[in-house]
């Protein structure tokens, strides 16, 4: 991946966010095309296009997100 792009996903891209993204919703309960299960996926893109690459910096910036909302 092109490090000056970030919002050029190439497939280990989009196969990593996939993988994350299932395991979240599934640490959440959400039911894949809720609306909750919706927003977490652009959540967590726009988090990977912003430069959260780690897979635990991702968990984090979520938790805190969502604690953020309540």
């Amino acid at each position: 991946m092109n490090p000056l792009n970030t919002n050029t996903l190439e497939p280990r891209d989009l196969a990593f966010l996939q993988q994350f993204f299932h395991a979240a919703c599934a640490e959440r309960g959400l039911s894949d095309g809720s609306t909750a299960a919706s927003n977490l996926a652009a959540e967590i893109i726009a988090l990977y296009q912003n430069g959260v690459r780690d897979e635990k910096d991702l968990q984090t910036k979520l938790q805190k997100n969502m604690l953020g909302r309540n």
